[in-house]
């Protein structure tokens, strides 16, 4: 493979050999170390042969004493293209400024891209690099990747982390910004002091402190109306440092919720009447209805579909179809102990949901069903779940003389 790569650049011919004792002076140019490849017989005497542009000369010392003739029928080779530009100096020379010139490129920045923005606007960091004279066409050695990422950060309190490094002629600055701070003051603005304390019992898995002290740590069980983080810092006889402590507190809570279901439920019941239409659409999007005269009397219905066409060979996607509507009613029924199971479940999940927070994470659920003796079914669902139990609460006992 490598001997054909260097065979294309440095050039080679495809020869024509004529005469008598063909394979005798293959043979021969073979032993004398001539590289030859592509031997095709051609005619009763002649054949051709791909041989590099060293091999081809010395088969002309080799014709000596022997009755064939060799003709060139192509060249082939960079070196060989090359060769018929020493007659076009103007294009030659041209070649030469282009390859100067994409070397030089080379040795600047032509892109910068920005990855990890969000607070943070792309063009307040495009501002920030030509500060530092980093732009597009600034010279690659020129920009310190390895004090790039530090000067962002020292520039702006919204960057937690940056990054640069240099791909070829592209620059790509990495952003991680800042998690931002709660705001240190109350509704009223004022700066009260405070204790963060438990809203609901849990064991803690993290708890990070912006103004005050922890009065807890990872993996402690605390209780609902317990101190977390406390905004005495110090306190005397004479004097007290107060501040309002503010944190997030990360602990595991159990919720547990039951519903029960049952014997019947309400469930939807066709009245007998029904309803035919035919409905056209194209791309999801219903264009015309024909025969839904009844369209309002059949709001809540069960849509059964007789037939559909999908005309396929139209320039647009055009899909029609003939259905059938079943007016139904809610009724309560008789439903089997798996449909018992199933609503009170999903009852008492969704109890369980409601009671929780937003942003917490669940962790785990458990669940399980027993079948009472009225026909009915309880279930009992149980989350674990992870969530900031911190609640701010003012100090209000006084505390002697603040510092």
């Amino acid at each position: 493979m490598l001997t054909g790569i260097w065979n294309s650049v440095a050039g080679y011919v495809i020869i024509e050999i004529k005469g008598k004792g063909l394979e005798r002076f293959l043979n021969r140019a073979v032993h004398s170390g001539i590289e030859i490849w592509c031997v095709r017989r051609t005619g009763t005497a002649t054949v051709t042969a791909h041989v590099s542009v060293a091999g081809f000369y010395a088969l002309r010392g080799l014709m000596h004493g022997q009755a064939v003739r060799i003709r060139i029928l192509e060249k082939h080779g960079l070196i060989m293209r090359l060769s018929k530009l020493r007659f076009r100096k103007v294009l030659l020379y041209g070649w030469v400024v282009v390859l100067a010139l994409l070397i030089a490129a080379s040795r600047r920045i032509w892109f910068i891209e920005i990855e990890g923005c969000d607070t943070v606007q792309e063009a307040e960091v495009l501002a920030l690099l030509d500060e530092m004279e980093v732009r597009v066409g600034a010279h690659r050695t020129g920009v310190p990747t390895s004090q790039l990422g530090n000067a962002l950060m020292a520039s702006d309190a919204r960057i937690a982390w940056a990054g640069a490094k240099l791909y070829g002629v592209t620059l790509r600055v990495s952003l991680q910004e800042a998690e931002p701070i709660p705001e240190k003051l109350d509704e009223d603005g004022l700066q009260t002091p405070a204790s963060v304390y438990a809203a609901k019992d849990g064991v803690i898995t993290s708890i990070t402190v912006y103004d005050g002290k922890a009065q807890v740590h990872v993996g402690d069980a605390v209780l609902a109306g317990e101190e977390l983080i406390t905004g005495i810092l110090r306190s005397d006889e004479e004097h007290t440092l107060l501040t309002r402590a503010r944190g997030e507190v990360l602990a595991t809570v159990l919720y547990r919720m039951e519903a029960t279901v049952g014997p019947t439920l309400v469930k939807p019941v066709d009245t007998g009447e029904t309803h035919e239409s035919t409905r056209v659409g194209l791309l999801g999007w219903e264009l015309a209805s024909v025969g839904f005269t009844q369209e309002e009397a059949l709001k809540n219905a069960r849509e059964e579909k007789l037939a559909a066409y999908a005309f396929s060979n139209c320039f647009l996607p055009i899909t029609a179809e003939h259905v059938r509507l079943y007016a139904q009613t809610d009724e309560a029924c008789v439903a089997t102990e798996a449909e018992l199971k199933e609503a009170a479940l999903l009852a008492a999940e969704e109890a369980v949901l409601r009671s929780m927070p937003e942003d917490a994470r669940i962790l785990s659920k458990e669940s399980e069903t027993v079948l009472l003796e009225n026909g009915a079914v309880r279930a009992t669902v149980c989350i674990t779940a992870e969530e900031n139990i911190g609640e701010i609460k003012e100090i209000e006992e006084p505390y002697g003389e603040q510092d």
